[in-house]
């Protein structure tokens, strides 16, 4: 893909990401994603709402893969970061999947009182999105320098 670098400071993960393996498909959420309101656009602040990547590689590598599973994993910051992947059904590759721990651990209280993750933390924690997006720079930093280590991400 060689997607076009991402500018917003919670996208800087999926860079990194690129740099080491091409992407073919990306997503990630905006802390202040510009929305339309009427006929104009406005900014909106979506801190309440944890950071998450979403991401396929083009032509997945297992020392890639290997080196930021473990980098996500062993992460020692302000909140605990997980990686999860899901073959996609009939089609090749893998859609990864890096975002707080902590999303998984509301999931089903969440669910218990009939609201999303985002929902239940907009409501229950709103500080801990704010958290998660303060987080994002050493999470960055870890990965990176986890993939220096790697001998060559391109074979």
């Amino acid at each position: 893909m060689n997607a076009a670098r991402i500018e917003a400071l919670e996208g800087d993960l999926l860079n990194a990401l690129e740099e080491v393996s091409p992407l073919e498909w990306r997503r990630y959420r905006r802390r202040h994603p510009e929305v339309q309101v009427g006929n104009h656009f406005e900014m909106k602040d979506q801190s309440s709402h944890p950071p998450f990547f979403s991401f396929r590689f083009e032509s997945e590598k297992e020392g890639v893969v290997e080196v930021l599973r473990q980098a996500v994993d062993s992460y020692s910051g302000k909140t605990p970061w997980t990686m999860s992947g899901r073959k996609r059904d009939g089609l090749f590759g893998i859609n990864w999947l890096i975002r707080p721990r902590r999303v998984i651990d509301v999931e089903s209280a969440a669910s218990s009182l009939d609201l999303t993750p985002d929902q239940y933390f907009a409501q229950h924690e709103p500080e801990f999105g704010p958290i998660a997006y303060d987080d994002l720079e050493g999470l960055v930093r870890h990965v990176r320098q986890a993939f220096l280590q790697l001998p060559n991400a391109d074979s």
